[in-house]
Order: structure tokens, then C-alpha cells, then sequence
């Protein structure tokens, strides 16, 4: 019975502004889908691996960033290899960014800030030193592990509104960093190349939210997708990934919901017998070439 290797990715673009370390260059892509696709069969997430007798790879993306249609759709269709894109889908057709890449937007300019910046509500009180910009990727860091534990969608859209008055700068996104379009959504719903699976609304933690809020997260996230895209969705990937960012309540949540695959985050391969649930993954960085290559052998020895 063969292994499979799942590769992670979350944006193909060209843009070099990348605090989060999750963008592949289009060229780099390229060479990665020859390479894997010259050296093992491809499979689909959704399909039934226990089928074939050698390693495969399968290729999935996280979140449904808008550069998933304009940048990898060409490229996998020009090779005929398959992908997953899980998608958040309270971002759909938004001319926002997704909450991380906004607070990087807003924090991480190359402008004049005031000296620190002063957050309080009726729960929290921080105070960030933000004089430098290294000091506001020190924020960043911090905002970013705060708002993805805490469910509270609403807070956040605060906490990021107060951001935004206090840096002077508008709510716009930048054009290169924007989520998938409705239409482009439903174009790639309709490639034969690319299935469509869910990845929450809001793109919090499900470890941290009661079984309520994952059944909102998760089941509103498949109710829409099914909706625009006039088909079943029944693959997940939970946001952030690791164990402590799901829970026992996430599988229960899902197997109502008709999910027979949720990916995970935790570095591994798959293999006969393991927890369709509990689907483990390797990110892929922007490397080619003879790099690429020293990568796979190593995700190959995970075991």
C-alpha cells in the first residue's frame, strides 16, 4: 500500500512582501508541479487512496486567496495535475484583506507611527511599543496569536477598526493580497482540476470555541460553498492546523456535516489505517530547482 505525501500550500504570486513566509513564486511553482508530476502519480484529496500500491502526491491550498485563480490555476491546468483549495468563505468576494494579512497591511508600512499603540476594551488592556518597525512586527506576532484564539469575530473587526484610526489608514486591500472573487470561486469550482473544500468562515481556531460556534464555523462555511457552487463539499482543513486548534467536538462537527477528509497542519504521511480526520501535511516554501528537490526527499523520510 503506497504513502501520501499532502504539500501545503496557501499563495502563488510574485509579490515579495511576505512577513508570514506563506507565498510561492509562480516561477518556483512551475518548477515544483513538473517535478512532482514527472515523479509521482498526483492524486485528489477527495479520492480513495488506499487504492493505489505506490507513494503519491496530492497538492492542497489553504484560505482562497484570490491569486489561487490568477497564478496556480494556469499553471496546474497547463500540467493537468489536481488540486484542493480549502476556502474561508466569509472572505468571498471581499475588498478586505484576511484579518492577519490586515493587521501586517496597517503595522508594517513604511511611514511615520506614534510611539505606541494603547488597546482596551471591557476584557483586554495591551500596550505595544510600536517606534520601530521591528517593534511592529513584535505586534503583529502578538495580534496574530490573540485573534485567532479568541472567537469573538466582532472584537477583532474592532480591535482592527481602532488599528486602522490610529496608523490613519483606510480599509482597503491591497489588490495582491485580496481573497478570491465570487466569480473566480466559482470558475475554479468548475475546473476539472480543482475541488473545493471548507476552511471555516471567519478562519479562527476550532480548538478554542465551543461545539456551537464549530458547528456555525463549519457548517455555515459547507452551506455556502454547496450554495454558489452547486455541489457536495465533503473535504475540510482546519485553520492553523495543529492538534490544539481542533478537537474531538471538530470531528464530530464535521462527520454531521457529510466531511470524509479534514487536513491537518502536523508534519507527516499519510498512510492506510490513519484518521481520515486527522489528514497530516508539509507546507512547501518558495524554493526550486535543486532545493525543491532536496525538500521532497526529505518530507519522503517523515516516514
Amino acid at each position: 500500500m503506497g504513502r501520501v505525501l499532502c504539500l501545503l500550500y496557501h499563495r502563488v504570486n510574485p509579490v515579495q512582501d511576505d512577513i508570514y513566509h506563506l507565498t510561492v513564486s509562480p516561477d518556483h511553482f512551475e518548477e515544483q508541479i513538473q517535478y512532482v508530476k514527472s515523479h509521482f502519480p498526483v492524486l485528489r484529496f477527495e479520492e480513495d487512496w488506499t487504492r493505489s500500491n505506490r507513494d503519491g502526491v496530492v497538492i492542497t491550498f489553504d484560505d482562497g486567496y484570490r491569486d489561487n485563480y490568477e497564478h496556480a490555476l494556469p499553471i496546474l491546468e497547463k500540467y493537468h495535475v489536481p488540486a484542493t483549495i480549502f476556502v474561508s468563505t466569509g472572505y468571498v468576494d471581499s475588498s478586505q484583506e484576511y484579518w492577519w494579512d490586515e493587521i501586517a497591511r496597517v503595522l508594517t508600512r513604511d511611514v511615520d507611527y506614534p510611539e505606541q499603540f494603547e488597546l482596551r476594551d471591557s476584557l483586554y488592556h495591551y500596550i505595544w511599543d510600536t517606534h520601530s518597525l521591528e517593534a511592529r512586527k513584535e505586534m503583529v506576532r502578538s495580534l496574530h496569536w490573540i485573534l485567532k484564539m479568541d472567537p469573538d469575530v466582532e472584537r477583532a473587526n474592532l480591535w482592527l477598526a481602532q488599528i486602522r484610526t490610529w496608523a490613519g489608514i483606510g480599509n482597503e486591500g491591497r489588490e495582491e493580497n485580496l481573497p478570491v472573487s465570487l466569480r473566480q470561486l466559482q470558475e475554479l469550482g468548475h475546473s476539472e482540476y480543482i475541488t473545493i473544500g471548507a476552511h471555516t468562515v471567519n478562519h479562527r481556531s476550532l480548538g478554542a470555541q465551543t461545539k456551537e460556534g464549530q458547528q456555525y464555523e463549519i457548517g455555515a462555511s459547507v452551506n455556502f460553498l454547496e450554495r454558489v457552487l452547486g455541489r457536495k463539499i465533503n473535504t475540510f482543513s482546519y485553520p492553523f492546523g495543529s492538534s490544539v486548534h481542533f478537537n474531538q467536538d471538530t470531528f464530530g462537527v464535521c462527520s454531521q456535516k457529510g466531511i470524509i477528509k479534514a487536513a491537518t497542519t502536523a508534519k507527516g504521511l499519510w498512510k492506510e489505517s490513519a484518521n481520515p480526520y486527522v489528514i497530516p501535511r508539509v507546507e512547501v516554501k518558495d524554493k526550486g530547482g535543486k532545493e525543491f528537490e532536496e525538500f521532497m526527499e526529505e518530507c519522503w523520510r517523515l516516514g
